[in-house]
């Protein structure tokens, strides 16, 4: 069954083209492997998976900045509009006392006493919170003055009500205090208002409605409580003080309302909103609680701690990045703005309701632009293909999908063409085969022989393969995801796509007795199979979507060499067992067939 001197022949025909072609796949491989591995592939794909991760982040923290923006201009909106009802009433109400009749004025002391009553009747109601405080702590204190009865001197009585008339809350002072301070609480019930009408779920306690007063409250700063614990630790100088003293004149003047309705008003809040909003955010996000929790969620991208500092979110570049956003919002806003002020004075709204609502869903829509990321700007197939960039294994891609399966299987395909026509077809079509069957010889022996050099060949070229791929991947400094293993079966699966082509080639070579027939079949369709291969690659899943065709798949459908999984080897899926289960039986298939073709059929001899 087994001859040694026609196995030596066949070694002695071949041995130089199979060595050749070995050390030509090893160096191959091991340029491939090493070149790959140790710099260039992997800074490629962190380079790109760091924009990635760079844009997202900027995404994230624009759409904060517009969120806070957005807050600290309605919270400021809000408290003017509590500060103003809040100071008139407590204002009203003192410049009610200060009209306070007086005995000394009136010689008649019924013309006194009908004063006195008018005065009473004229009493503003308090209708607010603020304007009941006032009246309560006026009240308070007039209850406590002095009663001359109790006193056993002239002067101890005087020094008493001296000291009770410094005490007086009745001044414009403590009235504008107390409108403050009932304005600055209301507020805050306010934005928890607003937290909760976002999510039901938002608690006083929860962090998402304590970050939304906090874009609230550090924009207005009451009594600058937070300079010290907040801006003079990041800036030079603390914000000014909320003018708040504008609004006092105006209540004065009779036109409260208007000017906080007004464009010079709104042109002040969102200047302070845009200001203070911006050192809130890089403020808040260099803490190195939240610094944490941001690398924790990148974690999975690969980022670390040093990473992510040299990215060079800094307090003063995040403060840039916040404030760019919102001049930009802030800019676009106006201008669309604009555009709905007009086509509401031409009547397009049914009524102040609709046009809200488009007010509203505009500024919606402008924020999510403007705060758009790299990938949220692109259409969605690139940017899901950006993504698969970010994210994939090009060392894998280049060393399993483009090596092992495509590049790494040409010059052994050629090798096992040539090979397997000189070893049966070549040989009769010389007239060689006649004198090795001249002898004892018989024709099953020799097709045998044949067929276990031709795979002991092919697996001694593919064990030298992984001998040379497990000494590359030790050398590789990257961290890479290919296995000791996994180049093992990519080892293997090569080869068994050259057994399923050899078995082909094979069994053309023992089908025909001319050479060129036995090479244009056999050749030509293992040479279609790794075109088709090549071209199905670019359609293939391993493939980002950005560069993928994915019509060129197709071809995917006409080799045999799709059942070379590597996507499952690298996986470490078993779906690639039984594709290897079907390319060995294609592959004995080939040899057995072609082997009873040849000790049956008549030879040319």
């Amino acid at each position: 069954m087994f001859s040694k001197a026609l196995f030596k022949q066949s070694c002695k025909a071949n041995g130089t083209m199979w060595s050749i072609i070995t050390v030509a796949v090893c160096f191959m491989l091991a340029c491939v492997m090493l070149i790959s591995g140790n710099g260039n592939i992997g800074e490629v794909k962190n380079s790109i998976q760091d924009t990635i991760i760079v844009k997202e982040v900027d995404a994230g923290l624009e759409k904060r900045a517009v969120n806070y923006y957005n807050n600290a201009v309605d919270g400021l909106w809000q408290f003017d509009r509590l500060f103003a009802a809040n100071a008139t009433d407590t204002l009203s109400y003192l410049t009610w006392l200060s009209a306070m009749p007086k005995e000394e004025q009136f010689t008649d002391p019924a013309q006194y006493m009908a004063a006195m009553q008018a005065w009473q009747s004229a009493k503003p109601e308090p209708k607010t919170e603020a304007g009941k405080s006032f009246e309560h702590a006026v009240t308070e204190w007039q209850g406590k003055k002095p009663d001359a009865a109790a006193f056993t001197s002239a002067e101890a009585y005087m020094a008493a009500m001296a000291e009770w008339a410094a005490a007086t809350p009745a001044g414009a002072e403590n009235a504008v205090t107390i409108a403050y301070t009932m304005a600055a609480n209301d507020l805050q019930e306010y934005v928890y208002g607003k937290a909760l009408a976002v999510d039901p779920a938002y608690t006083r306690e929860s962090n998402e409605a304590k970050e939304m007063l906090g874009s609230v409250m550090y924009a207005l700063n009451p009594n600058g409580m937070f300079n010290e614990s907040f801006y003079l630790k990041h800036e030079k100088e603390a914000p000014a003080e909320y003018d708040y003293m504008s609004v006092i004149a105006h209540i004065q003047a009779g036109d409260a309302d208007e000017y906080i309705a007004g464009e010079e008003r709104s042109e002040y809040r969102a200047e302070r909103a845009e200001s203070c909003s911006s050192m809130f955010l890089a403020g808040n996000m260099t803490e190195p609680e939240n610094v944490e929790k941001i690398v924790g969620e990148l974690a999975a991208f690969g980022v670390t701690m040093e990473k992510y500092n040299s990215f060079g979110y800094t307090y003063d570049s995040i403060k840039h990045l916040a404030n760019t956003t919102v001049i930009t919002y802030g800019n676009r806003l106006e201008y669309e703005m604009s555009l709905l002020a007009a086509r509401k004075a031409n009547g397009e709204f049914a009524d102040d309701a609709a046009y809200n609502k488009v007010v509203a869903d505009m500024s919606e829509a402008l924020a999510a632009e403007v705060s758009g990321s790299l990938l949220s700007s692109l259409p969605t197939e690139v940017s899901d293909a950006l993504e698969e960039v970010g994210k994939a294994d090009l060392y894998t891609l280049i060393v399993g999908s483009i090596f092992y399966k495509l590049a790494g299987l040409l010059l052994p395909i050629i090798y096992m063409i040539m090979a397997s026509n000189n070893l049966i077809a070549g040989q009769v079509d010389s007239g060689s085969m006649a004198y090795v069957l001249s002898t004892s010889t018989k024709r099953s022996t020799v097709v045998f022989t044949q067929a276990v050099y031709l795979v002991g060949s092919l697996l001694a070229m593919f064990a030298l393969t992984t001998v040379t791929g497990c000494v590359c991947l030790s050398i590789v400094t990257e961290d890479v995801s290919l296995t000791y293993g996994n180049l093992i079966l990519l080892n293997l699966g090569a080869f068994l796509v050259l057994f399923a082509l050899s078995g082909l080639c094979f069994f053309t070579s023992c089908w025909f007795d001319r050479s060129k027939r036995s090479m244009a079949i056999g050749g030509g369709l293992s040479i279609f199979a790794l075109v088709a291969a090549m071209l199905g690659l670019f359609g293939s899943p391993v493939i980002p979507s950005v560069v993928r065709l994915d019509s060129l798949n197709n071809f995917n459908y006409t080799t045999i060499i799709t059942l070379f999984d590597v996507i499952s080897i690298m996986d470490g899926t078993n779906a690639f067992i039984w594709k290897f289960a079907i390319l060995a039986v294609l592959g004995l298939t080939g040899y057995i067939v072609g082997s009873v073709r040849f000790t049956k059929k008549d030879l040319s001899l």
